[in-house]
């Protein structure tokens, strides 16, 4: 055998069995995803965090990858969570984030309910951010505008 013979046979072999070199490395990945979300249920944290980013991952209707940015103990710390492709998750977005306190890097999103970012200033200066369910945000909103029609309602007739 020549060394171009050589060559040939290697490079078939290569080509009819190169999948096999990519399982180790599909063994790792599943690995670290149960070590990470048993990390997550052991050392459970809950924050808000904001969607920053989306791409689909096989077709334009199908599940997405959303990007996700959130803060613990002032750093800021960035995830990826895969959901069912929604017209309701949008950049900007808040939603519920599942993290480890041990270690954050591990994460996950929960996009069940929507939140929305309120930042209040007291008399003293200080800055107060609470996160309020969109649907009780909008149904306070709309109390809110009722009670002010009712009292000018009520202005006029008197």
């Amino acid at each position: 055998m020549n060394l171009n013979e050589n060559y040939i046979k290697i490079k078939e072999f290569i080509s009819q069995y190169y999948w096999i070199a990519g399982i180790p490395f599909l063994i790792w990945g599943f690995i670290l995803a149960m070590e990470s979300k048993e990390d997550i249920n052991r050392n459970q944290k809950e924050t808000y965090g904001m969607v920053y980013g989306a791409r689909p991952i096989y077709k334009q209707y199908s599940k997405r990858n959303y990007k996700y940015e959130f803060y613990y103990n002032g750093k800021k710390y960035t995830g990826t969570s895969t959901a069912y492709n929604s017209k309701n998750v949008e950049n900007g977005n808040f939603y519920k984030v599942e993290f480890s306190d041990k270690n954050p890097e591990h994460s996950r999103m929960n996009f069940d309910l929507e939140y929305v970012r309120e930042i209040k200033t007291d008399e003293n200066g200080k800055i107060d951010t609470t996160y309020v369910p969109k649907d009780q945000k909008l149904r306070n909103e709309m109390k809110e505008r009722l009670e002010k029609y009712k009292i000018e309602l009520d202005t006029i007739k008197n």
